[in-house]
């Protein structure tokens, strides 16, 4: 599995709104084919910024079965108009580093 980490700053003042349509196309994310958890972070050092963590089953859901998907469409328009840019996205092994 991969977790992604976008990391996004919303139009200042447009935090609620952001939140609330987020809310109503979480579901849409979370039935998304490969799509095994998701969740939104308020960053509560820097007003309008956040993190979503999103874990897929592998990076491909992710990079090339969900932005051509209908759903990778719908989630989009319900939450992107609210960026100030493009989000940084990372993607991060599922699991634990030993030292």
């Amino acid at each position: 599995m991969v977790v992604e980490h976008a990391y996004i700053t919303v139009v200042p003042g447009c935090e609620s709104d952001f939140e609330e349509a987020f809310a109503k196309a979480q579901p849409i994310l979370s039935g998304a084919k490969g799509c095994r958890a998701s969740a939104l972070h308020h960053d509560v050092e820097h007003p309008g910024a956040y993190l979503l963590r999103v874990t897929w089953e592998r990076l491909e859901d992710h990079l090339e079965v969900f932005p051509a998907s209908e759903v990778g469409k719908e989630f989009g328009t319900r939450i992107a108009h609210f960026f100030v840019e493009a989000p940084e996205v990372r993607h991060f092994a599922d699991e634990s580093v030993t030292a």
